[in-house]
């Protein structure tokens, strides 16, 4: 009977210490999934804090503030995080059964703000933009892209100056003067003093003040469209486009000419978007001249299409003395008087434009007249609807592409965030959205345990 009895209970406290052993591996096996997921989210949780205030945008900065950019940096955040929770607990009172010591940490994939060259900080700003419901003017100026590069692809400065060479290039008659000696009639055309505004300083014609501008470069070497770009990848990731919303996200977060942030690098911060130059006086000098080549399109459109307006031009040509004596002079000169008015006009728009006012994209209507072209006079036009500037500057930083559009923005913040103390390292193609882990760990009795998981912001 004792025999059996310690037999029976041999196999049963055998038994029991299988089951506790068993326990107290599968105890330690979920303290470890724990650990790493913990360990995970609090890597997430050491966001930048000022690209979040700064752009609504929530990224890991794999610098942490004062290091050369590293996905080891993030490996040691990890591999701490998960050891706070693992070996440091085993020696605290009422530590829990079983031994468990991490063995490698490795980061194989990491998705970054530069994801498909910015298309993962497009998609987080198109969300921002729409949980906040943010809707500005800028938004109105998508359906009429079209004809904005109907506009844009028009070149009516060309045509006007075949029109003047082919004027320079015709035969003057000639006319006997009082002494009996034969001289060339002079053109005087009324359009010539306009046409020698060509190659003036666009904001000089426009009234623009420069003083608050500041003509200091950067040095575009260091930011993201420029040097070579790192950490592109994404893996299973549909990210939002949405152009419109993403243009409200520009301007709400963003300065422009007039209406200026404060804390940035560069002071016309659209304009860079849209022009991409070194510094703001060249962006909004570039702005400028587009614009006005814009807005010279549609006026030549105008001119030419108004029958009372080409009346006008024919008859003020028709005065001149050369016409008299020589008919084929006739046409050109109109004509260029028609693009005389239209320059003129153009400057008008301009001034409207940069005081604040409207002129729309394509008129009915205008303000042109050949008396304004024969007084020698600058003025401005008016018009009670139309796009106000920074709806043609949003029409202009669609007309460069998504890509650039995107890599710009991310220079923008880049510069914005190295203004600040310990950030000089700060890449937007090293600030992590998505990271996946694996990790490996060891417990008790050689066991071994391997855990794959992602982890990310969205």
């Amino acid at each position: 009977m004792t025999i059996f009895l310690a037999l029976s209970l041999s196999l049963l406290t055998g038994f029991v210490l299988l089951l506790t052993g068993n326990a107290i591996r599968n105890g330690v096996k979920v303290r470890y999934e724990c650990a790493v997921d913990t360990g995970m989210n609090a890597v997430l949780s050491e966001f930048h804090i000022g690209l979040l205030e700064r752009y609504d945008l929530i990224y890991v900065d794999a610098s942490y503030l004062e290091k050369h950019p590293n996905i080891d940096n993030v490996e040691e955040r990890l591999w701490y995080f998960i050891e706070q929770n693992t070996k440091e607990v085993l020696g605290k009172k009422n530590a829990p059964w079983g031994n468990l010591t991490l063995e490698e940490i490795t980061i194989p994939s990491f998705e970054t703000a530069a994801a498909d060259l910015g298309a993962s900080m497009r998609n987080q700003a198109i969300c921002y933009v729409e949980d906040t419901g943010i809707y500005g003017k800028e938004r109105e100026i998508v359906r009429q892209m079209d004809e904005i590069q109907v506009l844009r692809a028009a070149s009516p400065l060309a045509q006007w100056s075949s029109i003047m060479e082919q004027l320079a290039g015709m035969e003057l008659p000639l006319i006997q003067n009082v002494k009996g000696e034969w001289e060339e009639v002079p053109l005087s055309n009324p359009a010539d003093w306009v046409y020698g505004l060509i190659g003036s300083d666009v904001l000089f014609l426009a009234q623009v003040d420069l003083q608050s501008i500041s003509p200091a470069k950067i040095s575009l070497g260091e930011y993201i469209s420029h040097r070579p770009i790192e950490n592109t990848g994404s893996k299973d990731r549909n990210y939002r486009e949405d152009t419109d919303v993403f243009l409200s996200y520009l301007f709400d977060k963003m300065g422009y000419l007039g209406n200026y942030r404060d804390d940035s690098f560069l002071s016309c911060q659209l304009e860079y978007v849209a022009k991409g130059m070194d510094s703001d006086l060249e962006n909004v000098r570039a702005v400028a001249e587009t614009l006005f080549e814009l807005r010279f399109a549609d006026n030549v459109a105008c001119a030419l299409a108004d029958g009372d307006l080409r009346a006008q031009a024919a008859a003020a040509a028709e005065l001149l003395q050369v016409v008299q004596l020589k008919a084929e002079f006739k046409n050109p000169v109109a004509e260029s008087i028609l693009y005389a008015c239209a320059f003129l006009e153009t400057v008008g728009d301009m001034r409207t434009i940069y005081a604040g006012g409207t002129v729309p994209v394509r008129k009915s209507d205008h303000t042109m007249s050949v008396n304004r072209v024969l007084d020698g006079s600058l003025y401005s036009s008016q018009s009670a609807y139309g796009w106000n500037y920074g709806q043609y500057l949003a029409s202009m930083i669609l007309l460069i592409g998504d890509e650039d559009m995107n890599l710009r923005a991310m220079d923008l913040i880049e510069m914005d965030i190295r203004l600040h103390d310990n950030n000089r390292n700060f890449k937007m193609d090293w600030c992590i959205e998505r990271y996946e882990a694996e990790v490996t760990a060891q417990g008790n009795y050689l066991s071994h345990y391997f855990l794959r998981r992602k982890y990310g912001y969205f």
